[in-house]
C-alpha cells in the first residue's frame, strides 16, 4: 500500500498562543518548527512515498525543502479544508496518513504499524482529539479533525462501512500546546531537537522540576 503523508502546519504567528505563559513568541514559533522538523525527519524514515507539507508559512516551506517533503500552499479557510486541497492533488484511490507538525515523538515504526491495517487507523490524543489518522481511500474520506474528531472519526468510519481500529500510543498522545504539555514533552525519553529545545527553554525560565537524573542535560 503506497502511503502519502499530510502534514498541517499553522502559520507561525498564530502557533501555540496557549504556550504564551512560558515562552514568548520568538520560543513558540522556533518550537514549532523543531517540532516540525522532527515530525518530518520521522516521517523520510518511514514506509511513506511521499510527504507533503499544507501551510502557507514561508518558514515552514524552509524546513519542509530541508527534509525533501513536497508543499500545498494552504489556500483554504480551516484543517479540513486544508486538507482536502491536498487530497484533491493525490492520485485516485490513495492512502493518506495525516501527522500533525507537533508530535515530536512520532517514530518510523509508528508509521509502520498504522500501514499494517486497511480502512481506518486512528491514534487518539488524551484531550479526545485525533493525533495520527491513516484512510486507505482519502478521497472518499470526510475529514472531522476538531473537537471530540476521534468519536467524530469513528462514526464516520462506522456509516461508511469501513473497518476501524484505535492504536492508542503513550508517546503520541499529547499534543505540544499547554504548559505541562511542554514539561511533559522534556520528560520524556529520547532526544529530539524539539525536546531539546524544550529543555533549554524550560532551564532558562527556572523550570528545574522536569529533570531526572537519567536525562540528558543541556
Amino acid at each position: 500500500m503506497e502511503i502519502h503523508a499530510l502534514v498541517p502546519v499553522k502559520e507561525l504567528r498564530q502557533a501555540k498562543r496557549r504556550l504564551a505563559p512560558v515562552l514568548d513568541t520568538h520560543e513558540r514559533q522556533a518550537l514549532s518548527l523543531s517540532m516540525l522538523g522532527d515530525v518530518l525527519a520521522a516521517l523520510s524514515r518511514s514506509p511513506v512515498c511521499r510527504v507533503t507539507v499544507i501551510s502557507r508559512d514561508v518558514a515552514a516551506h524552509q524546513v519542509a525543502i530541508a527534509h525533501s517533503a513536497a508543499i500545498v500552499v494552504d489556500r483554504a479557510s480551516d484543517l479540513n479544508a486544508a486538507l482536502l486541497q491536498a487530497v484533491a492533488d493525490l492520485p485516485a484511490h490513495t492512502a493518506v496518513l495525516v501527522a500533525p507538525s507537533d508530535l515530536p515523538l512520532l517514530r518510523p515504526d509508528d508509521v509502520l504499524m498504522a500501514a499494517e491495517t486497511s480502512g481506518v487507523v486512528i491514534v487518539p490524543a488524551h484531550d479526545g482529539g485525533t493525533n495520527l489518522l491513516l484512510v486507505t481511500s482519502a478521497q472518499e474520506w470526510t475529514f472531522l479533525f476538531g473537537p471530540d474528531s476521534c468519536a467524530r472519526h469513528c462514526a464516520e468510519a462506522r456509516r461508511r462501512g469501513w473497518p476501524v481500529r484505535l492504536v492508542r500510543l503513550p508517546h503520541l498522545e499529547r499534543d505540544i500546546d499547554e504548559p505541562d504539555d511542554l514539561i511533559w514533552l522534556a520528560q520524556q525519553p529520547g532526544d529530539t531537537s524539539a525536546q531539546r529545545l524544550a529543555r533549554k527553554f524550560l532551564a532558562r525560565k527556572g523550570a528545574r522540576q522536569w529533570q531526572s537524573s537519567d536525562m540528558p542535560q543541556h
